[in-house]
């Protein structure tokens, strides 16, 4: 028996929208820092969902997607909140609110947590998609990088077991979670039509967002304008168009191959966060950024037997 290994080729395009997505979703700890000068972190997430779900709707109507105002199942609109949910409404606020206390470098670390618990989510929850050996050895890597990285004190506006942190510190831990669980329903509902699906999902968390935004949510006096920019770029890419892609990685490559992108997002975090935001780069960055791009490497490659 012979082992080989072997670059998909087939799944070149599938590389590059992750490389985009990494990039894209990298950058959004950057606006929401931004965002945060003038708006409250429920302010950031509600309006970045609103604005998202805007977008998806006008490529939707602008593409005459017929199946968007079809009946849909019990099922399907279950998944829908699911997706809402947890994709969105949860994950969303929980990292704006840490992110008005922790770096946005240490923020966009913790994503890399995300490979690990869908792996695992999953294997006990899913039956059509394989875990091979070699995919979790590059996901454990990866993960071991990150690890290193949170465990850095520069990784934080303070040392990262100071007890004032520690909350903010769980809600960055609790965020992954909710991404993971929101690939998982993505993956097992298999929708016909993504961005319908992906439309009807932000509608329904814009719907989940406006109690909270109307009771908790204090608008400022005064504007500032870079705040303004940062909530729109937040809405249209990280949140619409990221959407779109996100949703079909998942439908033709699985939830273990779209986890591969939280490799790149703490990078693309970490160069935004230091070079523009002038935040402290982790000490550990140059041993971790290896073990977290050879873990990326290894996983782009397929065994042969």
């Amino acid at each position: 028996m012979e082992t080989n290994f072997e670059f998909k080729s087939q799944k070149i395009s599938s590389w590059l929208l992750l490389s985009v997505l990494g990039v894209i979703w990298g950058s959004s700890f950057l606006a929401i820092e931004i965002a945060l000068i003038s708006f409250d972190p429920i302010h950031v997430s509600s309006l970045r969902i609103m604005i998202g779900s805007l977008t998806l709707l006008l490529c939707s109507t602008f593409l005459r997607k017929r199946s968007f105002i079809r009946l849909k199942t019990r099922r399907y609109w279950m998944s829908c909140v699911g997706v809402g949910l947890l994709s969105n409404a949860l994950p969303f606020t929980l990292l704006a609110t840490a992110q008005e206390y922790l770096s946005s470098v240490f923020v966009g670390l913790c994503m890399a947590t995300i490979p690990l618990i869908v792996l695992l989510l999953t294997y006990l929850l899913s039956t059509d998609e394989e875990v091979k050996v070699q995919k979790v050895f590059g996901i454990l890597l990866g993960v071991c990088g990150t690890t290193i990285l949170i465990a850095s004190k520069d990784g934080m506006t303070q040392n990262p077991f100071s007890i004032h942190q520690n909350i903010f510190v769980w809600l960055c831990v609790l965020a992954p979670f909710c991404y993971a669980s929101g690939a998982i329903i993505i993956r097992k509902s298999k929708p016909l039509d993504y961005l319908a699906f992906s439309t009807h999902s932000l509608l329904i968390a814009s719907l989940m967002c406006i109690p909270f935004l109307l009771i908790f949510g204090k608008f400022p006096a005064v504007f500032n304008y870079q705040s303004i920019v940062a909530i729109l770029y937040l809405g249209v890419f990280p949140t619409g168009i990221a959407t779109i892609i996100l949703v079909s990685l998942i439908k033709y490559q699985g939830a273990i191959f779209l986890s591969l992108v939280n490799f790149k997002v703490p990078v693309w975090s970490a160069i935004f966060g230091v070079f523009l935001l002038k935040e402290v780069l982790p000490n550990n960055f140059i041993i971790s950024l290896i073990l977290i791009l050879t873990g990326v490497l290894i996983c782009q490659f397929e065994q042969q037997e």
